[in-house]
C-alpha cells in the first residue's frame, strides 16, 4: 500500500498566542501587559510602579529568571497569561551569568570566534524553550515585553537602513522574532508640523495625553513588526483588537 494511502487529517492543537511588543520608555507596555488575561508578571527590572499584579520578586540573575519559569511550568496555578518584562533585562542577566562564569570582563573576550555571542543565543534558546513548555502543558499565553532602540537592518536587495526594532542580541532577535506569532511596536501618533517660521519642523501627538498608543503590527523599512493573523496597519495599543483576531484565525 502506498504510504499516500495512509494520510489521515489532523487539526493541530489550538494554542495561546506567542507575543513580543516593544517599544520607547513609558509608553504603557507594562500596562498592557497588566490588562491581559490574568497575568503573572516575571520582572527583571522595575516596571510596574502604581500597577497592581501579580508578580514574582525582582528577577536579579539568569538562574532566578530559570527557577521561576521552572515553577510556572512544575507547580499548580490559576494564571493564563505571562508576562516577561522585559527582554533586554533578561539579556542583561544572561550576560552577568557568562561574565561571572568565565571570569571575563566582557562577551567580546570570552573565548575565540565569538564564544560569548554563541553562549548568550544558547542561554536565549534556554528561556525559549521554556516558555514554549509553559505555553504548551499550561496552556499560558506568552507576552514578552523589551525596549526599543534604532538598529541597521541589512537587506541583500535595498541594502542597510536604520529601522526601530527589540533592544536584544540581532541573533537571539532573530530567533525571538520567529518564534513568536506576533512582533508589535508601541508608540504614539506623531504628525510633523512646521513652526510659524517655517525654518523648523517638530513631531506633534494626534489625540489626547499627547498622542494615541498605537501599535504597529506589519513590518516596514522603518520598523520591525510582523504577524500570523493576517493583521494590517496599526491597532489601538489595547488587548481587544488582538483578541478579535486570534478568535478569527481559530475559527479559521
Amino acid at each position: 500500500m502506498s504510504q499516500l494511502e495512509s494520510l489521515v487529517m489532523e487539526q493541530a492543537p489550538v494554542l495561546p498566542p506567542k507575543v513580543m511588543i516593544y517599544g520607547p520608555p513609558g509608553i504603557g507596555k507594562s500596562t498592557f501587559g497588566a490588562a491581559g488575561p490574568n497575568p503573572i508578571f516575571l520582572q527583571t527590572e522595575q516596571g510596574l510602579a502604581g500597577i497592581k499584579v501579580p508578580c514574582f520578586p525582582l528577577a536579579k540573575s539568569f538562574d532566578e529568571v530559570m527557577d521561576y519559569l521552572r515553577c510556572l511550568l512544575d507547580e499548580d496555578h490559576h494564571y493564563q497569561s505571562l508576562v516577561l518584562d522585559s527582554a533586554s533585562g533578561v539579556e542583561a542577566l544572561i550576560k552577568q551569568k557568562i561574565l561571572l562564569e568565565t571570569g571575563a570582563k566582557n562577551l567580546n573576550v570570552v573565548g575565540p570566534f565569538g564564544l560569548g555571542y554563541v553562549m548568550l543565543a544558547e542561554k536565549w534558546e534556554q528561556v525559549v524553550s521554556l516558555l514554549d513548555a509553559i505555553r504548551i502543558q499550561r496552556g499560558m499565553l506568552i507576552l514578552i515585553i523589551a525596549h526599543a532602540e534604532m538598529a541597521v537592518a541589512e537587506d541583500a536587495e535595498y541594502g542597510s537602513f536604520d529601522r526601530w526594532a527589540p533592544r536584544v542580541y540581532k541573533k537571539a532577535l532573530a530567533n525571538l522574532v520567529e518564534w513568536a506569532d506576533l512582533v508589535g511596536y508601541a508608540h504614539r501618533r506623531m504628525v510633523l508640523r512646521s513652526t510659524d517660521n517655517g525654518k523648523t519642523t517638530i513631531a506633534a501627538g494626534i489625540g489626547p495625553d499627547g498622542g494615541d498608543r498605537i501599535l504597529n503590527v506589519c513590518g516596514s523599512p522603518a520598523i520591525l513588526a510582523k504577524n500570523r493573523y493576517g493583521l494590517t496597519g496599526e491597532l489601538p495599543l489595547a488587548w481587544e483588537p488582538l483578541y478579535q483576531a486570534f478568535s478569527q484565525c481559530v475559527s479559521q
